[in-house]
């Protein structure tokens, strides 16, 4: 009863938490047009970009100790993680303020925040306490959606810089208070030096390993970005940017429930109630609901994406159902690489992940030089390459 129950609270919180954003996306749409919803989406690339290095994976890296080693010694590698967090933020935040480039420097000081809260969150889950977990999450969300609202009300020029503040306001406050009620209610413990060597040590192992795996995922997720926002107009990255952020809501659900059962998935694996030949035949099975979205979403009219986003989004509906097809491949894709996780098998993840990107950026590199409308069919390609190499990648840990 407990698996439900934990797994209803995080279902919850998720789709709720990600659908505050959704529901503010026809506000952005008015307020900054098709334009300027192009250009704060290629400022989200870099954010995305800061997260990899600045963070290291310590979300990972704090929920495979714990699951490894139990509470002892957990701090440690949590204030190991931020201290690390902090040095290479400070670099980036000079390097930001050497360039004078302010909407840089806000972008590097939200993604320092940003892996703060991810690894908050990370604690929660794997102690399995899902109430706080989802509050927090909650309130990232609220947060995120009041400041913004007050931010574009009160200013009426350079609204993109305005809505990235907005989500900087709203990742500080958070993380902050979701640090201070973590640190009353974890026993102070003094550590050597020794000790924080060894903490940094495994934090710069387990996470150096998955900058490609991450680094994978932003080519995979954001690059196009960058070279539509180059060689076609913000209006062009607009209508893409918008079609990813529609199809996203789909990994939003899918995501929640993989956090959700993570931890069960995990115990079964480890008494051995759950094999490798069932993960890997639950994948096979999965590859028939993967079309199922983007079919659904052909059969509605494109009126109804105008009424709710503007008539400036006129074509939206294309990129979405693309999108959705991609989207969709993250379900066998989670079958196969949670087995790798569990194992702690970072190196074959990256293995993975690299040779996957390789067979996108093939792609793109193709369909960057056609028309826009071809470039969401790199994302199909380079979502369903991974799979076949890691499913015989599995079957060599097995």
């Amino acid at each position: 009863m407990k698996v439900i129950k934990d797994s209803a609270i995080y279902l919850f919180g998720e789709l709720v938490s990600k659908s505050i954003p959704f529901l503010l996306l026809p506000y952005l749409s008015r307020k900054l047009g098709v334009e300027g919803f192009g250009e704060l989406s290629y400022y989200q690339t870099f954010l995305a970009l800061f997260a990899i290095f600045i963070g290291l994976s310590q979300d990972g890296a704090v929920a495979r100790y714990f699951y490894r080693y139990g509470k002892r010694s957990l701090d440690l590698v949590v204030t190991t993680g931020y201290a690390y967090t902090i040095t290479i933020g400070a670099l980036g935040l000079i390097a930001c303020w050497v360039a004078k480039s302010e909407i840089m420097f806000y972008l590097v000081l939200s993604s320092i925040f940003q892996v703060f809260l991810v690894v908050q969150l990370s604690i929660r889950q794997c102690q399995k306490q899902a109430l706080p977990y989802t509050l927090i999450q909650l309130g990232s969300a609220i947060t995120n959606a009041v400041f913004t609202v007050l931010m574009l009300e009160i200013y009426e020029t350079a609204l993109v810089e305005k809505r990235i503040l907005a989500v900087l306001c709203s990742n500080i406050f958070i993380a902050v208070l979701a640090y201070i009620i973590y640190k009353r209610k974890t026993a102070t413990k003094i550590f050597s030096i020794a000790q924080y060597k060894l903490a940094l040590w495994y934090v710069i192992a387990f996470g150096f390993p998955m900058i490609f795996h991450h680094g994978s995922f932003f080519i995979k997720g954001q690059l196009d970005r960058i070279f539509i926002y180059h060689r076609f107009s913000e209006a062009d990255l607009g209508l893409y940017a918008m079609g990813v952020q529609i199809a996203s809501i789909l990994s939003v659900v899918i995501l929640a429930i993989n956090k959700a059962l993570v931890p069960y998935l995990f115990e079964r694996l480890k008494q051995g109630t759950v094999t490798l030949k069932r993960l890997q035949k639950w994948a096979m099975y999965s590859l028939f609901i993967v079309p199922i979205p983007s079919l659904i979403t052909l059969l509605i009219p494109e009126q109804l994406f105008l009424w709710l986003l503007g008539e400036q989004f006129q074509g939206v509906k294309y990129y979405v159902a693309l999108f959705l097809l991609s989207t969709s491949l993250i379900i066998p894709y989670l079958f196969l690489v949670n087995y790798l996780f569990y194992h702690g098998k970072t190196k074959q993840i990256s293995y993975c992940s690299v040779l996957s990107t390789g067979i996108y950026l093939i792609a793109l590199g193709g369909l960057m030089f056609t028309e826009i409308r071809y470039i969401p069919w790199a994302s199909v390609v380079g979502a369903g390459g991974i799979l076949p190499v890691l499913y015989f990648m599995t079957k060599r840990v097995g």
